[in-house]
């Protein structure tokens, strides 16, 4: 750690002699120890180094930011210049600020001890589970690795952050397979720091592999009908609430394309979600712990019983926009569960389809969103009737938010947040 705050330390004071009003340098070292396997065998062994630099210099409201990699120090003074002459030629902007506290921190989290023994055991424990249990499925490639990291964050206000944090991480891509039948590519992955439990045992793995098992032979739909859609845990994270994320990041908000600038404190939802950003829940491994402003991160709600209440927005956009700064801006998503099942909350269903992934372009401003469901089945009279073969699906997000049918109790916990299933009415539903 020494080594990195005397490179943070180096870089500012040269910065500084180049007549920058203020600045911060990021210095950070990694290694990860990785196994990667491929149609149940391993293949490959390796160990990653990873060295990084980053720094922002504002001057006369103007902000430069540059990175590299390594620490070649007849690098430094180049790296600095860099950063000097894109701070002259960006436009400048008074709403730059980074934290003037000067307070030093010392963080540790996770896994600082890897056991690359029991995570090998691990990893081939996983292999032959699938092989046993879904002998249907291949693993077309996965990895598993243990990587620890160090962090020095320094500024030129005497703020200081060092980190140190380690962690395991598993990753895998699968698809089923029966004769010359093959189902569509889906995958799976999490962060952890602890290996007691075993990888098939996390989470949602097992629904996952069973469910590809079944979506190998698959039948089309010749109708268009509106229905219920049941969005998976993994579809939910990345159209629902990644466009979600969008409606309040600070870069819709400034840019004025957000359906949501005017509605803080509004109802934007049915009243039985609530979301969280959340780096510091214990179902969060390793999150955040400072902003890239070099503010300390804190958990917030930005949803609360379907009301909008915080924008996720750093120091720069609170100035732009004359808010308060949000406590993070994390993707540590957290959707509270629900008290139903997956299968009691289907039951209920007419008809309608479960949506496992989802291709097609991010909604529109107003909502409006049109795309392919993959890895889906349909649902007729409360029950799961066949697989589906691609499926177009659309409707408006921030209606079809309104007319939530449930949320599930069971959730996809990751490492990075936790997601459940949710059921939403209103989507059109037709063959492609």
């Amino acid at each position: 750690m020494e080594t990195l705050k005397k490179i943070a330390n180096t870089i500012l004071e040269d910065a500084k002699s180049q007549g920058i009003d203020f600045a911060a340098c990021t210095v950070s070292e990694s290694e990860a120890q990785e196994f990667n396997f491929a149609a149940g065998e391993f293949t490959l062994m390796r160990t990653l180094f990873d060295k990084e630099v980053a720094l922002s210099v504002y001057k006369d409201g103007k902000k430069g930011s540059v990175a590299m990699t390594g620490f070649d120090e007849d690098k430094f003074h180049t790296l600095v210049l860099d950063a000097c002459a894109a701070a002259e030629s960006s436009e400048p902007d008074d709403a730059w600020e980074i934290d003037q506290s000067g307070r030093h921190e010392v963080f540790k989290a996770g896994e600082l001890a890897g056991d690359l023994d029991k995570l090998f055991d691990r990893t081939k424990e996983f292999v032959a589970d699938v092989k046993r249990d879904y002998p249907k499925i291949i693993m077309e490639e996965g990895s598993t690795e243990y990587s620890r990291g160090k962090t020095v964050y320094l500024n030129t206000f005497g703020t200081m952050y060092e980190v140190e944090k380690g962690n395991y991480e598993y990753g895998m891509m699968f698809s089923g397979h029966e004769g010359e039948e093959g189902s569509s590519f889906n995958s799976t992955g999490a962060v952890t720091d602890s290996l007691d439990v075993p990888f098939i045992e996390r989470s949602l793995i097992r629904r996952d592999l069973a469910d590809t098992e079944k979506q190998i032979h698959t039948e089309s739909i010749d109708e268009k009908f509106v229905g219920t859609a049941v969005f998976t845990p993994n579809c939910l994270g990345s159209l629902v609430f990644g466009t979600v994320l969008g409606f309040i990041s600070e870069r819709s908000l400034i840019e004025g394309t957000s359906p949501w600038a005017d509605k803080l404190g509004e109802k934007v939802c049915d009243e039985r979600i609530t979301v969280s950003l959340a780096p510091h829940d214990p179902r969060v491994v390793c999150g955040a712990s400072f902003t890239g402003e070099g503010y300390l991160t804190e958990d917030y709600e930005i949803i609360k019983d379907g009301v909008l209440k915080s924008f996720c927005i750093g120091q720069y956009g609170a100035n732009k926009l004359g808010l308060k700064r949000s406590g993070n801006t994390t993707y540590n998503g957290i959707v509270e569960a629900g008290t139903k099942s997956l299968d009691e909350i289907i039951s209920g269903i007419d008809k309608g389809i479960v949506i496992g992934r989802f291709s097609g372009g991010a909604p529109a401003p107003s909502g409006e969103f049109s795309g392919v469901a993959k890895n889906s089945f349909l649902i007729e009279n409360g029950k799961i009737t066949k697989a589906l073969s691609e499926t177009m699906i659309s409707g408006n997000l921030t209606k079809m938010l309104f007319e939530l049918v449930d949320i599930s109790s069971e959730v996809q916990e990751d490492g990075g947040g936790s997601t459940p299933y949710m059921a939403f009415n209103g989507l059109t539903i037709s063959g492609k």
